[in-house]
């Protein structure tokens, strides 16, 4: 009995069921010339994604489904792999290969109980003669019911997406060049240089004795542990310096253009640039909205979508789905989280440990009761005709009253008439 066979021996299997060899390695994309401010994006996206809460729901109730099979499975993957590195390794391939590809693991009564990541360069995708997609993988074959793909939104051409590297390549390639740049400058010593003059010393010296004399002085004169080593001057041999800084203009040029690269890598993944540098925690909040809006939630619209047209049994589509819950990932002032937890708890939106559990804290007794103003009314047609019948009984009462009082005349009250 092979390990295969031993690990998935705890799930009832089907004899037909093949786990093929599954892929966990997880690397940066080929292409981004390993660039600090995309990998930072990347990163960012992939780490907020499988961080994400998230849950399955009734339609008719909206209740959420915590004991749900595919619930559980989405929050243990598989026996190898944690919720967030099954995610963030998906959120990688989405970035790396522009595809992602889970297979899914079914026991006997076809039940999906493991689900892993294949590795995009092993999976090939072609139209079966129904139309539908079909998937190889190390010489088998796999149908939509086993496989589920996510194609990245990058250059998808009906049968599997781009690489984000492959359809921004002249945004990395700008960014590589200006890295380039910078790396060779400060390898040829961008700065102030020893020029050392031997003509006098050896007049007209051969190339062979220029290389030997210049072995010389880096051996004994250049480098760390040569620091403060006395330069030795011969008679004949001139010493100077070549200043070859770059000028002030050239520097803010330079670093214009960095800013510009770095700029557009970031708004490339949808991450704004001050959540990356740190250059901006006043308005933290409006980032941190930016950064779902335009990172966060394409991608993770992608994969929700994903799980409730290929995950969820078609037989239970018409009674569940799968939903993120983005809220996890906001950023706010203590003072203004605070403000929002008391009007959601004045108006019943959520309850006072509910609101605790948030901020880690143990329940309280009563704790689950939700509040409304006590002088709300839901507006419903009972309530309408309730108010409606309450006010016409105060008008009957006030009539009859002023008809069958004393002093008074059919509908004329005569008191007070006395008084002119």
């Amino acid at each position: 009995m092979g390990i295969k066979d031993r690990i998935f021996g705890l799930f009832p299997k089907r004899n037909a069921s093949h786990v093929p060899a599954v892929f966990t390695h997880v690397d940066f994309p080929k292409g981004t010339g390993g660039d600090a401010t995309a990998l930072a994006a990347m990163d960012m996206i992939a780490s907020g994604l499988a961080t994400l809460n998230f849950s399955f729901f009734g339609r008719k109730d909206r209740q959420a489904l915590k004991d749900h099979h595919l619930h559980r499975l989405l929050k243990n993957p598989n026996i190898d792999e944690t919720q967030f590195v099954f995610m963030y390794g998906s959120v990688m391939d989405y970035f790396k290969a522009g595809n992602v590809y889970w297979y899914g693991h079914a026991n006997d009564s076809g039940e999906t109980v493991a689900l892993y990541r294949l590795d995009p360069n092993k999976v090939t995708v072609r139209r079966g003669e129904s139309g539908l997609k079909v998937f190889t993988h190390e010489g088998r074959e796999y149908g939509g019911d086993r496989i589920v793909h996510i194609a990245s939104r990058h250059g998808y051409d009906g049968l599997k997406g781009s690489p984000i590297a492959t359809v921004a390549g002249e945004v990395f390639r700008l960014s590589r060049r200006l890295d380039e740049f910078v790396e060779t400058s400060f390898d040829n010593g961008v700065g102030s240089r020893l020029v050392v003059d031997i003509e006098e010393f050896r007049g007209k010296a051969t190339q062979e004795e220029v290389d030997q004399m210049s072995e010389m002085f880096l051996s004994k004169y250049s480098g760390a542990r040569n620091a403060g080593r006395p330069l030795i001057r011969q008679k004949g041999i001139a010493f100077s310096t070549l200043d070859s800084k770059p000028n002030t203009s050239q520097s803010n040029e330079l670093l214009s253009n960095r800013k510009f690269s770095e700029q557009e890598i970031a708004k490339l993944f949808g991450v704004p640039l001050p959540l990356l540098n740190g250059t901006d925690t006043a308005h933290i909040e409006s980032l941190y909205i930016s950064y779902i809006e335009k990172a966060i939630l394409p991608i993770a619209s992608q994969f929700q979508d994903a799980i409730n047209a290929r995950l969820i049994p078609r037989h239970q589509r018409g009674r569940i789905f799968f939903e993120y819950n983005y809220n996890s990932l906001l950023k706010t002032s203590t003072r203004d989280k605070n403000t929002s937890y008391n009007q959601q708890i004045s108006m019943g939106i959520m309850s006072i440990n509910e609101a605790r559990r948030k901020e880690n804290l143990p329940p309280i007794e009563a704790g689950d009761t939700n509040f409304v103003p006590g002088n709300w009314m839901p507006l419903t047609p009972e309530t309408v005709d309730s108010y409606m019948a309450g006010a016409k009984l105060k008008l009957w009462e006030y009539e009859n009253m002023n008809t069958h009082s004393p002093g008074v005349s059919g509908n004329h009250s005569n008191l007070g008439d006395d008084k002119a």
